[in-house]
């Protein structure tokens, strides 16, 4: 496998790295796992190299040692542990931190989300796309009445304070290094939502497609629980100081005087 050096001095082809958060995830890890390097095999032509980051976020359950056993015999699983339950939030900042790609795609471990979503994100970033977002079709034939309406709710948010077509904030993400490591403040699922307003008012190229997305086969959903929803409430009201969004109809702040603002926070000016 070539490593993530040789492919710096090139646009393509890249080294990917596949971030998967996981707590309690015993029923669908293996497979999820197995599916990834399966899919990840198959795409030699647009990727020289790959691996998988997973982080356990302090699972009580057998996840742990499913993914000690698997990085035995996978070569490119690389295994992230905390020693207590620390959230998505910083799972996922974890991961994104101990990466080494070029590009990383942020996906999950519970099932949810099949690996081959992966070929049809990608080739919108072989294209051009700075960063992928999947939108998923089905909610409804997935998510309960709640769910829907949280999701909505911090979609259509975001649109109207920031001006941001975000679509599906909380999905898979497929994208450059550099957006996956904005210093962001929001410390909740918000922080999804707020990559992409980066994003946007920093002149990257966002696109967006359409993913499969199934109905959950174990474990337990936490991200429309009311301490997320409290959580991502606060830091949308921290974004709207921080930024200095102007009410104007559905505009936010000058696009100019926001990207600026935006990339001195990321450390890029």
């Amino acid at each position: 496998m070539d490593s993530p050096e040789t492919l710096a001095t090139g646009s393509r082809p890249l080294f990917l790295s596949v971030i998967l958060p996981a707590y309690n995830e015993e029923a669908a890890i293996e497979q999820v796992i197995v599916e990834h390097v399966e899919v990840l095999a198959t795409l030699s032509e647009l990727i020289a190299g790959w691996e998988i980051v997973c982080v356990d976020d302090a699972s009580s359950d057998r996840t742990l040692s499913i993914l000690e056993r698997l990085s035995s015999r996978v070569s490119g699983l690389v295994v992230v542990r905390h020693a207590e339950n620390r959230g998505i939030y910083q799972s996922f900042a974890d991961g994104f931190a101990a990466a080494k790609g070029t590009y990383f795609y942020a996906t999950g471990a519970d099932g949810q989300w099949p690996a081959t979503n992966l070929p049809r994100m990608l080739r919108p970033v072989v294209a051009g796309a700075d960063l992928v977002v999947g939108v998923r079709l089905n909610k409804g034939q997935v998510y309960g009445l709640k769910r829907r309406f949280v999701s909505y709710a911090f979609n259509a948010l975001t649109r109207a304070v920031f001006g941001a077509t975000t679509l599906d904030a909380g999905s898979v993400k497929l994208g450059t290094r550099d957006l996956f490591r904005f210093q962001i403040i929001s410390r909740s699922p918000f922080a999804e939502a707020e990559r992409i307003v980066i994003a946007q008012r920093c002149g990257y190229r966002v696109d967006f497609v359409p993913v499969e997305f199934r109905v959950r086969g174990g474990g337990k959903a936490t991200g429309a629980g009311w301490s997320n929803v409290v959580a991502s409430t606060r830091d949308c009201l921290k974004c709207m100081t921080f930024y200095d969004v102007r009410r104007r109809g559905s505009a936010g702040p000058p696009l100019e005087s926001a990207g600026r603002r935006l990339l001195r926070h990321s450390g890029r000016i």
